[in-house]
């Protein structure tokens, strides 16, 4: 699941200062399931713009994930009539959400939120970072555990000469990701798997902006 926050809302409205009729539009998947843009969240925004002195158009949220453009187009042109009279709009959503209906229509776009994490979920209010999307996936040689988004230094063959007592260097309350690494294949019965030596990182695979094209080859592409 994307992570996110909700920014300060003197920030959101230095971001609007310009602006005066604004519609909210939340994302019905990530954001609302962590409580940072579902419906009671994009409500409480539009009270706070009320309160602040801003018309709130209207406000909506998208069944699912905003990133989807199909979806949000459609739901932008059911809401055709508030976006009439906006003259900025502003996203509870990730990053992705932020810039996809930034694509899709001709206003101001503004994020509600700050995207922080990929992330495995723990409850509703613990989230951990799992994933670095890195586009070389190396967990069948790692028992599961990723090392490019639990290693505080990404290190491919580890773990680092400063970690003790199983607790990295970095942070002396996370575990060594590479400590886990290990018990985790001895678990497995793969301890062998830990003295392979991996090449370095090919990071030309976690390139940006990347397209992802089923139909053909993954290929960078700007714009």
């Amino acid at each position: 699941m994307i992570i996110t926050e909700q920014k300060p809302f003197a920030e959101i409205l230095a971001m609007l200062e310009r602006h005066h009729s604004i519609f909210v539009l939340g994302c019905g998947v990530c954001a609302a399931t962590w409580h940072t843009g579902g419906a009671p969240e994009v409500q409480a925004l539009a009270s706070q713009l009320r309160e602040a002195g801003k018309q709130c158009a209207g406000w909506s949220v998208t069944e699912e994930a905003c990133c989807d453009s199909r979806l949000t187009r459609r739901l932008l042109r059911q809401s055709n009539t508030a976006l009439s009279v906006s003259d900025a709009v502003v996203v509870m959503a990730c990053g992705a959400g932020v810039q996809t209906v930034a694509s899709l229509v001709d206003l101001p776009v503004y994020p509600g939120l700050n995207t922080l994490a990929l992330s495995q979920i723990q409850s509703l209010s613990l989230a951990w970072e799992r994933c670095r999307l890195c586009g070389d996936c190396i967990l069948a040689e790692t028992g599961g555990i990723c090392p490019v988004a639990r290693c505080a230094k990404g290190l491919m063959n580890g773990p680092c000469g400063g970690y003790a007592d199983g607790k990295c260097e970095v942070d002396r309350t996370q575990d060594c990701a590479w400590v886990l690494i290990y018990e985790r294949l001895q678990q497995l019965g793969q301890a062998e798997r830990f003295a392979a030596i991996r090449e370095p990182k090919d990071w030309s695979r976690m390139r940006s902006p990347r397209v992802v094209d089923k139909k053909g080859a993954d290929r960078e592409r700007s714009g």
